[in-house]
């Protein structure tokens, strides 16, 4: 059964109080799990189940935020090979990145001095924006 209209309005009204309509359809196609981004193409129990975790306060995490986290991670990942900060991964036999150095230098001088996967999405540019501003300082040296 489709989502009634009196839900699709309620998702609307709600998305819009919330400054999230410019990415409606991505919360639409996260709650489907991908079978459309149209909000007037929802399942009644998906527009339900949305509308409930939207109601509770809950933090809708977007997989193009997550993705988008992702991006920014391998960013800094590729900048630790340019500085050197690798070793050998015995059980791949290949060359990765020492994490542990990262996590030391984030934890020393990050700007909130914590581990970079524990940094959120909305943390990640700037602290890409400060290893990128310490790349370059490392690079001139």
């Amino acid at each position: 059964m489709k989502a009634t209209k009196r839900q699709i309005r309620i998702l609307h009204a709600i998305l819009a109080k919330r400054g999230m309509m410019d990415v409606k359809q991505q919360i639409v196609s996260d709650s489907t799990a991908g079978r459309t981004d149209h909000s007037s193409e929802m399942l009644y129990n998906e527009a339900t189940d949305l509308l409930t975790r939207l109601n509770k306060g809950s933090e809708i995490r977007l997989s193009a935020d997550i993705e988008a986290g992702n991006r920014m991670r391998r960013r800094i990942l590729s900048m630790c090979y340019t500085l050197g900060w690798t070793r050998i991964d015995q059980a791949r036999v290949k060359q990765t990145v020492d994490l542990e150095r990262l996590n030391s230098w984030c934890i020393k001088y990050s700007y909130m001095h914590k581990e970079m996967n524990a940094y959120s999405y909305q943390e990640l540019p700037a602290l890409v924006s400060q290893f990128e501003k310490f790349l370059k300082s490392e690079l001139k040296q």
